[in-house]
């Protein structure tokens, strides 16, 4: 008997070493975290020692620097990973003993394992489209609300742990309230929840917060995290920047539940829909929320590339939950993205118009009043018709005119040295040495002996590297006074009128006729502030005049004192005057449809400038003749470039992009079927906000080297209906979730489940979560009696504490008086200084919104307890809601001290608490009565100072600063 038992304890230990780890190793889920821990840093997509990378499949099946097969499918012994792996030899075994310590046991079989199985590789899991899963079978059947619950519990069973009860009313309603509004309950809604006795009484209330224009506030707020959204501009001076009615956009986007492919389109590429809509062209704002540097000595163009590539990163981790920001420098660290498909992606951005300007350009006219959008929008379009109806056919003139080079030109200059280089068919002007912003340049020239009259003049400003331009843009020019004059008898010269300025592009930044203006102008007609390629203008004369080849002409060109970043003046440095004698230029003013299309373009401007409006920055293409080419740089750096971008695009290792090469085209396949990623990110952030934690825990990097989904069939099948049977409603995803018996459990925790489940990813309890910066004002302010629900406007300034408030730029806070409703307003609306934030959202976490920010890192501080016991706007929020308790409430000290507390916390207070409360109460009250000198910094009398003292205490207890 004992050899027998032995013999079969050996079979079976035999058998066990000949089981297969899994019944096959997968790729993306056993293979691939141990090549990104132990192999990538050297093999990967940063680094190919040995020619070698373990990112791309062709490469890891290839040839290595030393001419071996990295790896044999089916062959691991043949396998030079293996044998490097294995080896004893310190100088050949991998990973290098300096590099770390040899592989596990377990993960060598796994390798081993899985290259005899045939090598298969297959991508990651985030970068394959989910697909809906069947719920799973469990054990409990009657604890599920929704599908979703099934997936929770059967991790539960599997984990041997059981869900919690359901959270109590008060509590359950008190949570919602805060994850959809922003806002606790009310006391009378909380009595009507409490009263509702009906099977669907929490559906109802789900329903309510759904509907209440409070929740577009809440979920703005979030989103703008994402957005990096400020009402300055960042960097250097960080001056105000107008953005607000983009954040007005986002609440009325999530009030409205805009589907979120919608969403997503409108913000990436609202401008280019097919008859885009003023509120279309807002939402672009989105990605005009780039930092701006307006600091002496910057380079516009350095920063404009800056803002790109900031639209780039920002798209990649809002909308798709991978890092792209390293790819700028070389292909990426872990996933399958090239280097050079970093640059196929810029490019979808690369051709706006936006660069960099002190003014922000290019702004949108926003009315005031939203009713009168639609109105606003409907002229915005006709003067954009206008404008291109009357460019193409001036564009039509000009292409066909013959242009005459002047002859024997002189050039003399203020403030500059300028010389006259004969071409081979012209004359060029261009500058020698050091310019000065101001300078005026004056041009003597003959004119070409076949000319007998001149009816218009074509001043053209040309880079001094055109080649270079391409790619990297020279600084350009503008011109406050373009003069033509004409030398008479008496040797004098005469000005010649002039009547129009015509440029090389139908939408210019500021009114060219100003450069011909007898009051000058500080803007005028020329390329601002960086040119990559000749920029003309034509100037087309009131009257034709008569010449002859004796005849001397003198144009003058006056240049803008305007430097850009303080330091570089935008001053001609190269260019060409040409004439002609083309009688259609003097027809041009007569003809019958451009009349009438002028005169109907100045009356509608007109009618647009009568709103009462402000602005906001906006995303723009450039016309195409001013299209910029989009080069790779080399190792990321903005002066080294690469090769050319021929065509933007999308990384291969994602399903192909369909349409035109164009941001809205990218826009519709970041929201397609075939992505796989956006429905996923989009569901796990708003997981995120309502359980603390992401099914993805790293909402930041859904790539190989995040972490796992906790609950992967789950967040797949929510994805997928996300996207079909929920169309795209965000407001019947969150509906979904904060009605499952998963969101609606306890949120109490034993020590054990604590000590196993921290951070609460199993889900076997309710969520508990400290409320946020935004929250914690709010809540303040509502129980206070303080709070001002009006929807949207501009930014406001509630009470600073002292001494914060010290711009770089002289940016005023000024706070509106005790009593005004601007004072109270909630958080959503606080006016965002970049360079500094609002004290309290800082102490709660809150981001400088510099860039985006994927969530919030909660931490626990003193300093939090010390805000809201101190900071100015909470002393007032406690002095209201202690008047409140003195004069609102009735009854005793009892009674009003317990409907305090349940006014803030949203629970009933125990018989412990009350004592401790009312003790506290007594004691102060004598010690202000005792102190009057004291007490007149709090109240007028001894008990309502102590009610103040209480309400702060209160304001600042934990159950008020947990949702």
């Amino acid at each position: 008997m004992i050899v027998t038992a032995r013999a079969t304890l050996i079979i079976a230990l035999l058998s066990l070493s000949l089981t297969p780890l899994h019944a096959e190793v997968d790729f993306a889920r056993d293979i691939r975290p141990i090549l990104n821990a132990h192999c990538v840093a050297c093999h990967g997509g940063v680094k190919e020692a040995g020619d070698v990378s373990f990112i791309y499949r062709e490469k890891a099946l290839g040839n290595g620097e030393s001419g071996k097969t990295v790896i044999v499918p089916r062959k691991p012994d043949d396998s030079e990973m293996m044998v490097r792996i294995l080896s004893t030899d310190p100088s050949e075994v991998m990973p290098k003993p300096a590099h770390g310590p040899p592989l596990p046991k377990h993960e060598v079989a796994l390798l081993k394992q899985w290259i005899a199985e045939g090598a298969k590789w297959r991508e990651h899991w985030a970068f394959v489209p989910p697909i809906a899963h069947a719920a799973p079978e469990l054990k409990q059947t009657s604890w599920p609300r929704r599908e979703m619950d099934r997936f929770i519990l059967a991790r539960l069973e599997k984990e041997g742990l059981q869900p919690s009860k359901e959270a109590d009313k008060a509590a359950l309603l008190r949570r919602v309230s805060l994850d959809l509004t922003g806002l606790p309950p009310t006391e009378p809604e909380l009595d009507a929840f409490l009263a509702d006795d009906s099977t669907r009484s929490y559906e109802k209330q789900v329903q309510r917060l759904l509907n209440s224009p409070r929740f577009g506030e809440r979920w703005a707020s979030v989103w703008m995290d994402l957005a990096r959204y400020a009402d300055s501009e960042g960097l250097g001076q960080d001056h105000r920047r107008d953005v607000w009615k983009y954040r007005d956009w986002l609440i009325a986007a999530f009030n409205n539940d805009m589907p979120y492919d919608q969403f997503t389109i409108a913000q990436l590429a609202g401008d280019l829909l097919p008859q885009a809509t003023l509120d279309d062209r807002i939402a672009t704002t989105f990605h005009r929320l780039t930092q701006a540097n307006n600091e002496g000595g910057t380079d516009d163009e350095e920063f404009r590339v800056t803002a790109v590539m900031d639209r780039v990163a920002t798209t990649w981790e809002v909308w798709q939950g991978v890092t792209m920001g390293c790819v700028q420098c070389h292909a990426h660290p872990y996933d399958p993205i090239q280097h050079k498909e970093y640059y196929d992606f810029m490019a979808f951005f690369n051709n706006t118009e936006d660069a960099d300007t002190p003014e922000g350009l290019p702004v949108l006219t926003v009315p005031l009043d939203t009713k009168r959008h639609a109105e606003a929008g409907h002229l915005q379009a006709r003067i954009a018709q206008l404008e291109t109806a009357i460019f193409e056919k001036q564009l039509n003139l000009a292409t066909s005119t013959e242009w005459y080079p002047t002859i024997g030109m002189k050039a003399t200059a203020t403030k500059a040295v300028l010389e006259v280089v004969k071409q081979e068919q012209s004359e060029e002007f261009r500058t020698a040495g050091n310019v000065a912003a101001g300078a005026v340049f004056t041009l003597d020239t003959g004119v070409d002996p076949k000319q007998k009259r001149i009816t218009a003049m074509r001043v053209e400003v040309l880079p001094v590297d055109e080649a270079k331009a391409l790619h990297t843009p020279e600084w350009g020019t503008l011109l406050k006074r373009i003069r033509l004059e004409r030398h008479t008898h008496d040797d004098h010269y005469a000005d010649v009128p002039l009547a129009e300025v015509i440029t090389d592009e139908p939408h210019p930044l500021f009114n060219p006729n100003d450069s011909i203006s007898s009051k000058g102008a500080r803007r005028g007609w020329g390329p601002y502030t960086k040119m990559n390629r000749p920029r003309h203008a034509i100037v087309v004369l009131r009257e034709p005049i008569e010449v002859s080849e004796s005849s001397q002409l003198r144009v003058t060109l006056a240049h803008t004192d305007f430097s850009a970043g303080g330091s570089f003046p935008l001053i001609t440095k190269r260019g060409r005057i040409s004439f002609t004698d083309d009688e259609r230029w003097e027809q041009l003013g007569k003809n019958i449809s451009l009349m009438q299309w002028k005169s109907e373009l100045a009356a509608t401007q007109k009618k647009l400038r009568a709103i009462p409006s402000t602005t906001t920055p906006d995303m723009r293409e450039l016309p195409s003749a001013q299209g910029r080419a989009t080069h790779l740089f080399i190792r990321g750096n903005w002066l080294d470039k690469g090769e050319r971008i021929e065509h933007p695009g999308t990384p291969q290792v994602f399903p192909a992009m369909k349409g035109n090469p164009d941001r809205l085209s990218m826009a519709r396949w970041i929201v397609s079927p075939a992505n796989p990623l956006t429905a996923r990110v989009a569901v796990n952030r708003f997981w995120l906000e309502l359980f603390g934690t992401g099914i993805v825990p790293t909402p930041e990097d859904f790539g190989s080297a995040g972490e796992k989904p906790t609950h992967p069939e789950l967040l797949d099948t929510l994805a997928v209906r996300f996207q079909t049977s929920m169309r795209w409603s965000v407001k019947s995803l969150l509906r979904e979730l904060v009605t499952s018996a998963t969101y609606r459990q306890d949120a109490r925790v034993s020590p054990a489940l604590a000590e196993r489940d921290p951070d609460n990813r199993l889900l076997a309890r309710g969520p508990r979560q400290r409320l946020t910066g935004e929250m914690v004002r709010d809540h303040a302010l509502m129980v206070a009696g303080l709070l001002v629900n009006k929807t949207g406007g501009k930014p406001v300034h509630p009470p600073l504490p002292e001494g914060v408030w010290k711009p770089f730029d002289g940016d005023k806070w000024t706070t509106p008086k005790e009593g005004d409703a601007e004072r109270y307003r909630r958080a959503v609306y606080t006016y965002w200084k970049r360079s500094i934030p609002f004290p309290m959202f800082a102490t709660f976490d809150a981001p400088t919104r510099e860039l985006c920010s994927k969530r919030r890192v909660v931490s626990n501080t003193p300093l939090q307890a010390l805000s809201v016991l101190n900071d100015p706007a909470f002393h007032e929020c406690a002095k209201a809601l202690g008047r409140r308790m003195q004069i609102e409430f009735t009854g005793s000290i009892d009674e009003r001290l317990a409907h305090a507390y349940r006014e803030v916390t949203t629970r009933n207070i125990t018989a412990a608490q009350l004592v401790e409360l009312k003790a506290l109460f007594t004691a102060v009250r004598q010690q202000y009565a005792d102190q009057p000198a004291e007490m007149q910094k709090v109240s007028t009398t001894p008990e309502g100072a102590a009610y103040t003292v209480l309400a702060s205490v209160l304001l600042n207890l934990d159950e008020a600063l947990i949702r």
